[in-house]
């Protein structure tokens, strides 16, 4: 596994790899972390640091902030680098920056309990369609929409990709970005959520990518308490060596982490828990 410098995370985040980075770096157990902060006068459970480096929770009261301005320096990184990217992030600690995302779109409202996606790959080996089913909490009062990413291969212009809302959500805006690939499309509720309050709805993606797809995954902005990824197969076109992958945030290369196998409906399938890496999803192989 190829992992990015510490210096780099330090540079474009997000927060919580930082972090992570940072404490792995110094060789912390985060107990002994927590009684060096005790020492400082700066009282942190166990759980909240737990919460902080995997993304789970965003430090943001001003007893949190003197807490990482103390971690910084138990943690021998610059002064106010940790600072720095809760200052210039968005609330889950990832750049405020968004490829395809047009003005005024928020992607914090609403968090994402569970994502449920169901990829299909036709006879000529292309992931042509993938449904989805999310659960959502609202994080606020007046939630009212979400904004669906997707990421398509260099053989599709980003007006070709269709989204369809499926149930419980209607068409919005939509934002393409050509040179990134990225679609953002604002599906809206059928009314307005309260703080705390879940909404579930399903929506489409047609895709008519031209080349032969190796590989689908969810991105995982901040936290995702559970992510299930279906692919199922055309008998015409069977994969080789199914399996899972797990990415962080600037990491040059994923890294395998469970062998899959073809069930009787030829598909494959993960399910994760607890979901703070980046990037979890499913490659193959073709003959």
């Amino acid at each position: 596994m190829t992992t990015p410098s510490l210096e780099a995370l330090l540079r474009i985040g997000p927060f919580h790899s930082a972090l992570r980075a940072a404490i792995r770096r110094r060789g912390l157990t985060l107990e002994r972390l927590r009684l060096r902060l005790a020492q400082q006068d700066v009282a942190v459970a166990l759980s909240t640091l737990s919460d902080w480096q995997q993304g789970r929770v965003r430090p943001i009261s001003p007893k949190s902030l003197r807490a990482v301005s103390v971690l910084e320096e138990l943690l021998e990184v610059p002064s106010r680098s940790l600072l720095r990217l809760l200052e210039h992030s968005g609330p889950s600690g990832w750049p405020d920056v968004v490829p395809g995302m047009m003005p005024g779109f928020n992607t914090y409202d609403l968090e994402i309990v569970s994502r449920h996606d169901r990829v299909f790959v036709n006879a000529e080996r292309h992931a042509s369609r993938v449904h989805v089913q999310v659960v959502g909490r609202a994080r606020k009062d007046g939630v009212d929409r979400f904004y669906a990413h997707y990421y398509c291969d260099d053989s599709v212009r980003t007006s070709e990709v269709v989204h369809e809302p499926v149930r419980n959500c209607r068409a919005g805006r939509s934002s393409r970005n050509e040179a990134e690939h990225v679609t953002v499309e604002e599906l809206l509720f059928d009314r307005s959520l309260t703080a705390g309050e879940t909404w579930v709805f399903e929506f489409a993606v047609h895709d008519p990518t031209r080349l032969d797809s190796f590989e689908y995954a969810h991105g995982v902005r901040c936290f995702m308490a559970q992510s299930l990824i279906e692919v199922h197969f055309d008998p015409a076109a069977l994969p080789l060596d199914p399996h899972v992958y797990l990415q962080d945030w600037q990491e040059s290369e994923p890294h395998r982490t469970i062998d899959l196998a073809l069930d009787h409906t030829n598909s494959v399938h993960h399910f994760e828990t607890d979901v703070s890496v980046n990037w979890v999803g499913i490659r193959w192989k073709w003959a």
